[in-house]
This record gives structure tokens, sequence and C-alpha cells, in this order.
């Protein structure tokens, strides 16, 4: 018989394009419950859910694309470049408009912490010792005022780090959410918040675990360009632009 000359499992499963397309269109329906509905509810806890598979989804790719990547610096160029550019929609889109406190203006978004997370790979790789520690705590620090704080930093560490241990991989990404997960409402019933907005607004993290069929499916590939090159970089700021704009028009 004929073997094949292309492997049945590089033909089948998902495309980086198609994880990122997977992942955006998981972001928009995580963006629209933000903007539009409430938290504790039985559609928004729904949405945020689906929209938990984005983050793990982008740091997963973002640690391929690091592995494979032919000039780190233009990689982190770009990335320093539309976490610029996203700087203001995203907090006209956090704030429904014009942020009413400077404090706002110190909200930076996922992009951002993408970067950071591209830099803590750099540091894993070259630094050694307490310098590494340092250098991937203090790019930990840095996540704080950006959105998927320190998480999106270790989900990426741990798909880099165990990319050959699928078992520990996966017992990591199980942990990381958990372990924030039971912090954050175990902290917010310590600060007196109702109960119910804590589970409606925490417990939707666990839906990150939903990311990982996706993320086992991955074939490989690249796949086509959807939308051209630069689809997915300005997908991002334009969609938080046009939310923004919406609830502006709604709720003035």
């Amino acid at each position: 018989m004929t073997e094949s000359p292309v492997p049945v499992t590089k033909r089948l499963g998902l495309t980086g394009s198609s994880l990122k397309l997977i992942a955006i269109v998981c972001m928009l329906v995580d963006h629209i419950a933000w903007a539009f509905v409430p938290t504790v509810s039985a559609a928004g806890v729904i949405m945020h859910t689906v929209g938990r598979i984005t983050a793990p989804v982008m740091c997963f790719m973002l640690a391929e694309g690091y592995r494979h990547t032919h000039s780190f610096r233009k990689y982190a160029y770009r990335l320093a470049v539309f976490a610029a550019i996203s700087y203001l929609p995203f907090i006209l889109f956090v704030e429904g408009g014009l942020p009413k406190d400077s404090s706002a203006l110190l909200s930076l978004n996922m992009i951002y912490t993408l970067l950071l997370a591209l830099l803590a790979l750099w540091a894993d790789d070259h630094l050694k010792g307490a310098d590494r520690l340092m250098a991937l705590c203090g790019l930990c620090f840095l996540s704080l005022i950006g959105d998927w704080p320190v998480m999106a930093i270790l989900y990426t560490l741990n798909f880099a780090r165990n990319r050959e241990n699928k078992k520990r991989m996966v017992g990591m990404f199980i942990l990381i959410p958990t372990v924030f997960t039971l912090y954050s409402i175990l902290s917010g019933l310590m600060s007196g918040y109702p109960t119910d907005f804590l589970l409606a607004g925490y417990l939707p993290q666990m839906g990150t675990i939903l990311a990982l069929p996706l993320i086992g499916w991955y074939n490989g590939k690249k796949g086509g360009k959807t939308g051209g090159k630069w689809f997915f970089y300005w997908f991002y700021p334009v969609h938080l632009l046009l939310l923004a704009l919406i609830q502006m028009v709604i709720y003035g």
C-alpha cells in the first residue's frame, strides 16, 4: 500500500489562523457582554465563560510565534505599536466614554500584557538564576495595570516551558485559573461584596479550560491569512472603538 506523503495528523486539526479566528470571536462575545449585558445574569455568565477562551489561545499562539519568529525585535515592536494604538479605544470601551477619573488612564490593554508575556519568554530563555526570577517578577508587576494581568504571562510561560510535557502543561493550565478564581472570590467575600456578584464575576474564569481541546487540536500549521496579514492586529482596537462608540450613543 502506498504511504500518504503527508501524515494525517498534519492535515487534520486547527491551524494557527483558525485558532486566532476562534479567539477573536470569543473575545467579541465577551466584550459585547461587558458593554451591554448585566454581569449577574445567565446570559452574562455564559457569554463571559465563552470569552475566557480568548486569552489562553492568544497566549498559546504567542508562545508559538516566539518559537518560530525570525526577528524577536520586530515581533516585540509590532506588539508595542498596536498596544499604543489600542490605548485610547480600550479606555473608551472600559469607561463607556471619556474617563471621569484620571486613574483610568493607567488601564492598559491585552496587547500590552501580551508584549510583557513575550518579554517574559525572552527573559526565561536568556537569563539565569536570580536575574531571571527578578525579570519575570518585574514583568508580572508591570502587568498589573494591563488586561489579564499576571495570568497571561503565566499561561504563556507554561505553554513554552511544557511544550513537550503535555501532562504537566495541562495540570498547570488548570491550576492557574483555579487559584486565581478561588483567591478572587475569597478576597471579595472578605471585602463584603455580594456572593452572587462574585460568583457571576469570577466563576466564568474557569471557562479558560474550554480552550484546552482547541489548543490540543492545533496542527502546527499557520493556515490562511484571514483578512490579510494585519487583520488580527487591527481587529482588537477597531472593535473596541466601535463598541465604545455604540455605548456612548446608547448610554450617553
